[in-house]
C-alpha cells in the first residue's frame, strides 16, 4: 500500500477522531457528574455551530467572537436544560431510562427548530487559516484541522487540571461519587449538577465551532455527532471522560482505515463492528478500570 494514502488516512483519521473525542468528552463529564446519558451531546455542538455562523454572518462579529459566543450559547443551553428539565424530573424520583428518553426528545426538539428557521440548507464556516493546508511528508491537512487538534487537546489538558486542581472541579467529583457525603460537607450538590451540564455544553458547543469548517452544518448533524461521541465514550469508558479521547481517536483511525479497504459507505459499519468486538472483549471499555478508579 502507498505510504502516504497511509499517512492521508492516518491524518484524516486523527481529525475525525479529535472531533469524536470532544463530544465524547462532553458527553462523559455529563454521564459521570448526574449519571446521565446525554443524547442530544451532538444537538450542543449544532447550537454552537450555527450561532456562530449566525454571528458571523448575520451580525458581522469577528470569527473570533463568534466561535466564543457559539460554545457559550452551547453552554447555556445545558444550563437550561439542567434547571428547567432535568431538575423538576430529579426531585420527582426520575428512572435512568426517563433522562434518556428527555434527551432523546429534547434533540429531535432542538433538530426540528433548526430545520424551521433555518431550512434545509448547509451552511459552512471559515476555518483557522482558511483553505490552506501543511505538507506532512507527501500528506496534506488542513491548517485548521491542525488547530482543532491542538485546541481540541488543551481543552482536554484543562478539564484534567479543572477536576484535579481546583476546589470547584473537586466538589463536582465528590459530588458525583458521593451525594450524600459531598452535602455533609457542605457541598452544593444541585449546583455542582449545574455546572457539569454547563461544562458538558460548553465542549459541545465548542465541538461544533470547530467542526463546522470542516463539515456543513445542518439540522441533521446533531444526532451523528451524539453517536460518533457515545461509541468514543463507550470505548474509553463512559464514566472516564478522559477515556472519550482515546476512544475517540481510536475510532476515527479505524474509520479512516476502513475507508482504505472498503468503499467509503461502508466506514461506519466497519467501525461499529469494531466496537461491537472491542465491548465484547472489554466490556467496561479500553480505560474502563482507571474510570472504576476516578480516572
Amino acid at each position: 500500500m502507498d505510504l502516504t494514502l497511509l499517512l492521508q488516512s492516518a491524518l484524516a483519521g486523527l481529525t475525525n477522531g479529535f472531533v469524536y473525542a470532544l463530544i465524547g468528552l462532553g458527553l462523559s463529564v455529563i454521564f459521570r457528574g448526574t449519571r446521565i446519558i446525554n443524547a442530544m451531546q451532538g444537538e450542543f455542538a449544532l447550537i454552537g455551530g450555527m450561532a456562530s455562523y449566525v454571528l458571523l454572518e448575520s451580525l458581522g462579529v469577528a470569527l473570533p467572537v463568534a466561535a466564543l459566543g457559539g460554545a457559550v450559547l452551547g453552554g447555556i443551553t445545558g444550563v437550561l436544560v439542567e434547571a428547567v428539565l432535568v431538575r423538576p424530573m430529579r426531585r420527582r424520583g426520575a428512572s435512568e431510562e426517563s433522562y434518556l428518553l428527555l434527551t432523546l426528545g429534547v434533540a429531535f426538539a432542538i433538530s426540528a427548530a433548526v430545520l424551521y428557521f433555518f431550512g434545509r440548507d448547509a451552511r459552512l464556516l471559515p476555518g483557522i487559516g482558511g483553505e490552506a493546508s501543511a505538507l506532512f511528508f507527501d500528506a496534506a491537512i488542513r491548517v485548521h484541522a491542525i488547530w482543532l487538534i491542538v485546541i481540541a487537546s488543551a481543552v482536554m489538558a484543562l478539564l484534567w487540571l479543572f477536576y484535579h486542581r481546583t476546589v470547584v472541579g473537586l466538589s463536582m467529583m465528590a459530588a458525583s461519587v458521593d451525594e450524600q457525603g459531598a452535602t455533609t460537607v457542605g457541598i452544593n450538590v444541585p449546583l455542582m449538577r449545574t455546572l457539569t451540564f454547563l461544562l458538558g455544553g460548553l465542549v459541545g458547543g465548542l465541538a461544533g465551532v470547530l467542526v463546522s469548517p470542516l463539515i456543513t452544518i445542518h439540522y441533521e448533524m446533531g444526532l451523528l455527532l451524539t453517536l460518533k461521541g457515545f461509541a468514543a465514550a463507550i470505548l474509553g469508558g463512559l464514566a472516564n471522560p478522559f477515556g472519550a479521547v482515546v476512544g475517540g481517536v481510536t475510532l476515527g483511525l479505524v474509520e479512516s482505515g476502513a475507508v482504505l479497504y472498503f468503499a467509503s459507505g461502508y466506514k461506519d459499519v466497519v467501525s461499529m463492528v469494531i466496537l461491537i468486538v472491542i465491548m465484547i472483549v472489554m466490556p467496561n471499555g479500553m480505560l474502563g478500570r482507571g474510570a472504576r478508579k476516578g480516572g
